[in-house]
């Protein structure tokens, strides 16, 4: 969807230009899922018991979502195939204080009876999950404009009216779920924003699914750009804020 700046911020126009990005909206449909598709929950592509990640303490960590990068359009850098698996810390604050784990499975086998069809520890965190429901993911490809949680923002746009002010967040926020794009900050700018300060995905409130990280929250991973463009997913960060 084409990005059109709104009659009251005409007068920003061309900054506002400027900082569009593109981003695929990410919608949900509670069902169950096949291993290969993107997903909330439920079950990662796995075609060992063995390749399921552990924490640092030989622990299995907490499945959050996986994304088929062939749903993906008109992303910068981002593959074009292949699987991203996002996986947390197991515990009551959704691994806040230790680094996720982020996967790249270039190539995969549709064939189910090669696969692992059940997530065999998903009973160990399934209290902890920041959702209720397995879900299907499905994408829009959108443009849109920097979000005024971000820092640059006010910089950007210094000398908003009141009626503008009042406004900004209405156009502005950047709440929902996506790839790409900018993200939503339900407090401040993540510390980790400024050096990876490209949205591998953000997860954010909605009812298919039940998705609420905390009070209110939402979450975000992060990627710097060159990262992306090597495809080296070691280094994301990871990142959840709440009222």
């Amino acid at each position: 969807m084409k990005y059109e700046v709104p009659e009251l911020f005409k007068e920003y126009e061309e900054i506002i230009k400027t900082t569009i990005r593109k981003s695929n909206e990410i919608t949900f449909k509670a069902e169950k899922t096949k291993p290969w598709e993107s997903k909330l929950g439920g079950c990662p592509y796995l075609e060992n018991i063995n390749d399921y990640p552990l924490d640092e303490e030989n622990n299995p960590m907490m499945f959050i979502a996986q994304i088929n990068l062939s749903d993906l359009v008109e992303l910068k850098n981002m593959p074009q195939s292949g699987l991203l698996q996002f996986f947390v810390h197991n515990d009551d604050c959704y691994g806040y204080e230790y680094p996720c784990k982020v996967i790249y499975i270039e190539e995969y086998t549709t064939d189910e009876s090669k696969l692992i069809s059940e997530n065999p520890y998903e009973k160990d965190y399934e209290d902890f999950l920041p959702f209720y429901k397995e879900g299907k993911m499905n994408f829009q490809i959108n443009e849109m404009p920097m979000t005024c949680p971000c820092e640059d923002f006010n910089k950007l746009f210094d000398g908003l009216n009141e009626k503008q002010e009042n406004k900004k967040w209405d156009e502005f926020d950047g709440a929902g779920s996506r790839i790409g794009g900018y993200p939503y900050f339900v407090q401040s700018e993540s510390e980790h924003y400024k050096e990876h300060n490209i949205l591998l995905l953000q997860l954010d409130i909605e009812d298919e699914c039940g998705i609420m990280f905390g009070d209110s929250g939402n979450c975000n991973f992060f990627i710097s750009e060159e990262d992306l463009k090597n495809r080296d997913f070691s280094n994301v960060k990871y990142d959840w804020q709440c009222c």
